[in-house]
């Protein structure tokens, strides 16, 4: 468990970004789908390092392929208003409720599978990154009973992780992939330009988090429950 444990802080905290890096820098974006390919499997591993006992089933891939095809649908139906998605929230409420590995893999996959509506580019792994370090970072922070028990903190937390750590990645991307000097000031031009856009995404996410958590994190744990679900109901 504490080879696992490692292996999968390795992964997410450094193998992954990494790879977004090198394909950004050494590959100048040019092969992202590669990169994003890879990203993908890669953001898999963990989940799969920390599934318990109990080997992946029919059922488990079933309600996977049902968040990611929501989270999906959520960020298409609201294509015309810019950063106004219930993606993360939606794959916050999932990885919550089935583990921050389930989220961070959920994270990469639905945004890579979007981005076939919205377009894939040089940014698609940036992306990718930002939204499954974000759904994972909320996942774990809500572990926390105080926070978990607390719509409110659930909410709130969701929504700032969103602003900050998804803002962060995907801005960083730009500063990557629109500057070649790296001046102090094309950096924070551009992070300043982003602001708005990234806390539009984070009320939106708030928002949704405190009006859905509750009743779709409920019926999932009953899925979970009732199917045993991940290893649910295991000793």
């Amino acid at each position: 468990m504490l080879k696992s444990k490692i292996t999968t802080f390795l992964l997410i905290f450094l193998l992954v970004p990494v790879l977004v890096l090198v394909g950004a820098f050494f590959l100048e974006g040019k092969q992202y789908y590669i990169t994003a390919i890879l990203i993908a499997i890669m953001a898999f591993v963990p989940f799969f390092l920390n599934l318990k006992k109990k080997k992946l089933g029919a059922r488990e891939l079933v309600i996977m392929a049902s968040v990611s095809a929501i989270a999906v649908a959520s960020r298409v139906v609201f294509f015309q208003i810019p950063q106004v998605k219930p993606m993360c929230a939606i794959l916050i409420i999932s990885a919550v409720v089935f583990g921050k590995e389930i989220g961070f893999a959920l994270g990469a996959l639905s945004m890579l599978l979007s981005n076939l509506f919205f377009g894939q580019g040089a940014f698609t792994p940036f992306q990718m990154l930002g939204m499954a370090m974000a759904v994972y970072v909320s996942a774990f922070i809500c572990e926390n009973k105080r926070i978990r028990k607390s719509n409110i903190l659930i909410s709130i937390t969701g929504g700032l992780i969103c602003f900050i750590v998804y803002g962060i990645i995907v801005d960083f991307g730009s500063v990557v992939l629109m500057t070649k000097d790296f001046s102090i000031g094309s950096i924070i031009s551009i992070y300043s330009s982003g602001i708005v856009y990234n806390l539009i995404h984070g009320i939106t996410t708030f928002l949704i988090l405190l009006i859905g958590y509750k009743p779709i994190s409920e019926k999932l744990e009953r899925v979970k429950i009732k199917y045993e679900l991940f290893g649910e109901g295991e000793n």
